[in-house]
């Protein structure tokens, strides 16, 4: 009897690590979708995994019970009641809806009081608990599950101290070991959307790269609208390092790219791509329906930071800074290096007329 309570109790466990295998690729997945998928996906994946369990019971004699609990309280104490009382909805009612003598107790105290258990300490606690709380979170959960083999099974008392040494430990340790599998995952993740927004991202200013800007740039369809490269460059930048040192140029750095993203993101947000070119310049193309929209926003980001006040990286002086600006049109996403290079040229007009201006590319 035993081996069958065992193999019936890795069968259990087989559909939690299925389930945990889907919510990674939902995890993965959940910056590019709804947050109404990812709720959906969620609670369907979590549902079907406690459903699959009620049709594959540890049987020991006449009793039958499973490992419902844990997908169940894993969702509460980690994503709150928005996923965990539709899923508890669910379950509760196929639950009922298969009958049974134990049926009513088995949601009860199976499903119901454990998830609300949980759901409070996620309440008051708000933060995912560490092994020692997770332990004893589960063995709350797992006491009051089996509550009604000990009032209402004869000789429950016996029966619940005979089952203990499978049931229990297999609650625990399958609890702390997708625990640990869930922390590898998102830790996992975390590792590999940090690189790669390094490798699409500059990593002083946090704008684009050069690399992603035009991989960004020629991925664009809009074909109604008018599109232009803008070249921006600090003046002076190579006196304000000689004077102030390296630290405060990084800090006009990324205090420039701020005001160029807050400019151009407030006026155009949602056809413009912003990167760094390399040292002091700094490179955007706009999408916008006329040349007055560009000349606005190009005027407005020069204008800005002319009028910003600027200070050293110790807060210990303030001054000014301004920029050179050249612009051309691009006819389409494919002649983007001839854009460049004529907003480059027209970048550098801007420089030997004496800078803090900005000039345009003929036939603008």
């Amino acid at each position: 009897m035993m081996n069958l309570v065992i193999q019936s109790t890795l069968s259990n466990i087989a559909i939690i690590f299925f389930m945990h295998v889907c919510m990674v690729e939902i995890l993965k997945k959940e910056n590019k979708l709804k947050s109404s998928y990812v709720l959906i996906g969620r609670i369907l994946i979590v549902s079907f995994a406690v459903i699959s369990m009620f049709y594959l019971p540890v049987q020991y004699g006449e009793y039958r019970f499973d490992l419902r609990l844990i997908p169940l309280v894993f969702l509460a104490i980690r994503w709150g009641w928005k996923s965990a009382v539709p899923t508890l909805l669910i379950t509760c009612l196929w639950r009922l809806a298969l009958g049974g003598e134990g049926a009513v107790p088995g949601v009860i105290y199976g499903m119901i009081l454990p998830v609300f258990v949980a759901l409070a300490y996620q309440s008051v606690k708000k933060t995912v608990p560490q092994p020692l709380s997770l332990v004893v979170l589960f063995s709350v959960g797992w006491f009051i599950s089996d509550i009604p083999i000990i009032i209402f099974v004869p000789d429950g008392w016996s029966v619940f101290r005979e089952i203990f040494i499978v049931r229990y430990p297999s609650y625990v340790v399958t609890a702390l070991i997708l625990h640990l599998f869930i922390i590898h995952a998102e830790r996992d993740l975390m590792l590999k959307q940090k690189l790669q927004y390094y490798a699409d991202h500059d990593p002083l200013t946090g704008l684009y790269n050069i690399r992603y800007f035009q991989k960004a740039v020629r991925a664009y369809t809009d074909a109604s609208k008018r599109m232009y490269i803008v070249m921006i460059d600090i003046d002076h930048f190579k006196k304000i390092n000689d004077t102030y040192g390296h630290l405060t140029g990084d800090f006009v750095l990324k205090s420039v790219s701020n005001v160029i993203s807050e400019v151009a993101y407030a006026q155009n947000p949602n056809n413009v791509v912003i990167g760094r070119y390399g040292g002091e310049e700094f490179i955007l193309f706009l999408a916008v329906d006329d040349k007055e929209s560009m000349v606005s926003l190009v005027e407005s980001i020069r204008a800005r930071i002319e009028s910003n006040v600027f200070y050293t990286e110790k807060r210990t002086s303030s001054f000014q800074v301004t920029v050179s600006i050249g612009v051309s049109q691009m006819v389409d996403c494919q002649s983007l290096q001839k854009a460049v290079e004529r907003a480059d040229r027209c970048l550098y007009s801007s420089k030997n007329n004496g800078r803090n201006q900005t000039n345009y590319a003929e036939g603008i």
